[in-house]
C-alpha cells in the first residue's frame, strides 16, 4: 500500500475519535476528549513516510498501528502539546522537535570529557575469571 493512502487512512482513524487535520506535510492537528471530558490538542510531528514505516515495519497491520497512535498521544502527560516522531513511537514534547533523550545526553557527556573511551569489553571464563578484555588502559 502506498504511503499517501496509508495516511489518508491514518487521517480517517484519528477523526474517528477525534478531529484531525492536516495543517502541513508531516503536522496533523489533532483535538480530542479525555477520559475526564477535558477537550485536548496536540499536534502529530510524523511525515507519511515515517507512518507508512511505522505501520509497516513495526506492526505490519494498520489497525494496530493505528491503535498504538491513539495509546501513545492519550498517553501524553498534560502541558506537552506535540508528539513527535522519533524512532518507532510518538514522544511527548514541549515543541515541535524532537526532545532531547536524557539518556543520550548523558552519553555524548562522557563522551565529550573522555575522548579516549571509557569503559572496558571483557570476556570470562565460567569462573569469572578475564580471559580477554578491550579497552583504555583503567586508569
Amino acid at each position: 500500500m502506498n504511503d499517501d493512502r496509508l495516511w489518508e487512512r491514518l487521517l480517517a482513524s484519528l477523526n474517528h475519535w477525534g478531529n484531525a487535520a492536516e495543517v502541513a506535510p508531516g503536522r496533523i492537528e489533532l483535538s480530542y476528549e479525555d477520559e475526564d471530558g477535558l477537550v485536548r490538542q496536540v499536534e502529530i510531528v510524523m511525515t507519511a513516510d515515517e507512518w507508512s514505516d511505522f505501520a509497516g515495519t513495526i506492526w505490519g497491520d494498520f489497525g494496530d498501528a493505528a491503535n498504538d497512535v491513539k495509546r501513545m498521544v492519550t498517553e501524553a502527560p498534560l502541558g506537552l502539546h506535540y508528539c513527535v516522531y522519533g524512532t518507532y513511537e510518538l514522544v511527548p514534547s514541549a515543541t515541535p522537535e524532537l526532545p532531547v533523550d536524557p539518556e543520550d545526553a548523558a552519553m555524548e557527556e562522557m563522551a565529550r570529557q573522555h575522548p579516549e573511551g571509557f569503559g572496558r569489553w571483557v570476556v570470562t571464563d565460567e569462573a569469572g575469571h578475564v580471559l580477554d578484555e578491550l579497552g583504555p588502559e583503567p586508569g
